[in-house]
């Protein structure tokens, strides 16, 4: 019961002066029929009610972060295992350790993310690669067009791919407004064969690797975007700097780098 979670002790015992043991449900029936009360015990114990609720939080906070380390440590004893066979790359192709970024280009923060990386590619130059995998929501509409036109990019070279990376969220505004228009200007602006890019945009290789790559997302049990796996040890959401460095620093030092 949510609303029981923040309800002091003292307030409950003025809800059950008349039952033996009432259930959270009868409990919760009342607070909700008769929500006076608890506005009475607030202002009657105002100091009573904010220790409360600060001691529920800082529990539930507890709580989350404890099972967050326990995901970690259960990655790092089972690995996630995607599949990198023919992708491309930004940073050394034979960094020990490697982020794969599961990404939606209409994401505000997967946008946020791209700071991000860069930054820990540039903190360990030589020893961190990133790998792009293409997972629109949809919600969003343009995201898929643009996930396409990245994977058909990949085709023709790398560095053309991740330069429409960069653009996608630089501009991501024009993508949320002129969708595939925009699309088709971004692979002109990187220097890509566009006629090339556009045919295996809609081709059978590209769409079959975007839905392999939601499909691998899902199986993870990553349910939006960014999501991101480092070797092996996932990271669900938007995170800084350094919630990354001591899962990188631990595979470093695995590998004796």
């Amino acid at each position: 019961m949510r609303l029981l979670r923040f309800v002091p002790s003292f307030v409950l015992l003025g809800l059950v002066a008349c039952a033996s043991e009432p259930s959270p449900e009868a409990l919760e029936r009342t607070l909700r029929e008769h929500p006076e009360v608890l506005v009475n015990a607030i202002k009657a114990h105002p100091t009573e009610f904010i220790q409360a609720v600060n001691a529920a939080f800082q529990a539930s906070q507890s709580a989350q972060q404890q099972a967050a380390a326990d995901r970690l440590e259960a990655d790092f004893r089972n690995p996630r295992r995607p599949d990198l066979a023919g992708r491309v790359t930004l940073g050394d192709p034979s960094a020990p350790v490697t982020i794969v970024e599961y990404t939606d280009f209409e994401c505000p923060y997967c946008r946020q993310s791209v700071a991000v990386l860069h930054q820990l590619l540039n903190r360990y130059q030589g020893k961190v690669r990133l790998v792009v995998k293409q997972t629109p929501l949809d919600m969003h509409p343009n995201a898929m067009p643009a996930a396409l036109m990245f994977e058909a990019l990949a085709l023709q070279d790398g560095a053309k791919a991740f330069a429409f990376y960069e653009l996608m969220y630089a501009e991501q505004e024009r993508l949320k407004k002129e969708g595939q228009r925009f699309v088709e200007e971004a692979a002109r602006r990187v220097g890509a064969d566009v006629p090339r890019a556009l045919r295996d945009q809609q081709g059978d290789q590209v769409r079959a690797r975007v839905a392999a790559d939601i499909a691998e997302g899902q199986g993870f049990g990553f349910t939006g975007t960014p999501a991101f796996v480092v070797n092996g040890v996932a990271l669900e959401g938007a995170h800084p700097v350094e919630n990354f460095v001591p899962v990188i620093d631990r595979h470093l030092a695995a590998a004796g780098r």
